[in-house]
């Protein structure tokens, strides 16, 4: 295996995996939300369905759902943070390790 002896095709190693981590950080994050949202529309859909029910005088069949923005709140807080920074800067660096190459050796032509 051949590794390369130059800083400007180092650089552009480290920005591609920079960039490739930050975007799966940040697709992660996206699903987490979309996951979430989801649940709540789900859980929404559901307790309305027991409201009405109650209100045409039948029998509830399930329960209704309450503190779903609770849940949701607590994730928000913690891990949704982390991956929504860490995926940005990531990202950022990726970039500027990308830019910073075309500083060093030549052309730049060699991507």
């Amino acid at each position: 295996m051949i590794f390369p002896d130059d800083i400007a095709t180092w650089l552009k190693i480290i920005g591609a995996l920079s960039t490739a981590t930050g975007s799966i950080l940040l697709a992660w994050r996206v699903k987490d939300i979309l996951k979430w949202v989801v649940f709540s529309l789900v859980a929404h859909e559901e307790s309305l369905t027991q409201v009405r029910r109650i209100l045409n005088n039948e029998q509830q069949t399930k329960p209704m759902v309450e503190g779903v923005t609770k849940h949701l709140l607590a994730i928000e807080s913690k891990l949704g943070f982390i991956l929504l920074i860490s995926g940005f800067l990531f990202l950022a660096a990726g970039m500027f390790a990308t830019a910073a190459s075309f500083f060093f050796g030549g052309s730049g032509a060699s991507v």
